[in-house]
């Protein structure tokens, strides 16, 4: 059975570093070609293309790892079944199960990988990626804000310490502005609970303005609403927060429980927690439902037909997936639901189609 076994897993890698080989070099090459324009309006230096090509690997990989697990395990066995190698096996007395759980466990392996990589490789190269993208390619001035959920900003003698981004409703929550004179004094300082960004314009609301004098006097005034000049857009902003893929696990689960402590809105966050989660495991969803089709079809010999509705399948796997996310961040699923339900209902799909193949 260990000779099955390697012959099994050697093909089944052959084909899926191939797949993985092509989507990378089709991914990398439609990507630049969509910032070409960009890339030479802003003259971008050879180095820096080689360096966002090369952090934006990871990524690639992680995406659409499940897509060549679910291409490789139809191609392998439709393979193994069109030339039946299943058959004499069978006829040895192997069980169907015993011979394509190996699959099974390729997937598993695969799934741990994807887990290793966005706990450890893709919070930095998605961060180096989205620097690249921002400040190189698209040419936008590299933002001054400290990229963590806590923005502190710096604009010529004034520094700005921001609690919270709420990026649904454009507002800056906690925002503390501190105004400096000559010699690093503190002339003024502003203390508000938010910051709404209208009519391109932001505005503080209810808050208190204290200003020091040379002398030791402190005036101390209270508003309600105030108008402010600030350099950052909410789109700066938006640019600077941490999203969901540049934390890994550890890192958005403290952040989760410091934003609930503060009583903001945590349900974003939570999605992308158990999404983290999730995700790596639609590899072994993808083998479920692969092992079955390449069954099925491998036996009528439509190799071409059984890729396309392979690919077909993986999009719509994906499509189904994104939609449950984005009703869990809006709060029509519980998070856990929204980020698991597509593994179960088609992990349920593949189980039933496998149970029903002619052993």
């Amino acid at each position: 059975m260990l000779i099955i076994t390697r012959y099994f897993t050697r093909e089944f890698l052959k084909i899926f570093l191939l797949c993985m080989a092509s989507f990378t070099a089709m991914y990398i090459l439609i990507d630049l070609f969509d910032r070409l324009d960009d890339i030479i309006k802003h003259q971008v230096p050879v180095s820096l293309i080689i360096k966002y090509c090369l952090c934006s690997i990871p990524m690639i990989i992680y995406q659409v790892c499940p897509l060549g697990v679910l291409l490789c395990t139809f191609i392998t066995i439709g393979l193994f079944v069109r030339y039946n190698e299943i058959t004499a096996l069978k006829s040895h007395g192997i069980s169907l199960f015993r011979v394509l759980k190996v699959f099974l466990f390729i997937a598993f392996g695969l799934c741990l990988f994807s887990i290793w990589l966005q706990e450890y490789v893709l919070p930095y190269t998605n961060r180096q990626v989205k620097e690249i993208k921002t400040v190189h390619i698209k040419g936008k001035k590299s933002s001054r804000l400290l990229k963590r959920p806590q923005f502190w900003y710096r604009s010529k003698d004034t520094v700005y310490n921001i609690e919270f981004f709420d990026p649904d409703k454009n507002m800056l929550q906690k925002i503390t502005i501190l105004y400096f004179g000559p010699n690093v004094f503190l002339k003024k300082r502003i203390d508000a609970q938010k910051a709404v960004w209208i009519n391109d314009t932001w505005f503080l609301h209810h808050g208190t303005v204290r200003e020091f004098k040379p002398d030791g006097e402190i005036i101390f005034n209270r508003f309600k609403i105030k108008k402010i000049s600030l350099d950052n857009t909410p789109e700066d902003f938006k640019m600077s927060r941490k999203e969901g893929d540049e934390m890994s696990l550890s890192e958005i689960r403290s952040f989760i429980k410091k934003i609930r402590r503060e009583g903001y809105s945590s349900t974003p966050y939570v999605v992308d927690m158990h999404a983290k989660v999730s995700y790596p495991f639609i590899n072994v969803i993808m083998a479920i439902l692969g092992i079955p089709f390449a069954l099925r079809i491998g036996r009528s010999g439509g190799m071409a037909l059984g890729i396309a509705i392979s690919i077909a399948l993986g999009f719509i796997y994906w499509t189904f997936f994104a939609f449950c996310l984005s009703l869990g961040k809006g709060g029509s699923l519980p998070p856990f639901v929204s980020a698991w339900i597509a593994n179960i209902a088609f992990g349920l799909l593949g189980i039933y189609i496998f149970l029903h193949v002619r052993q």
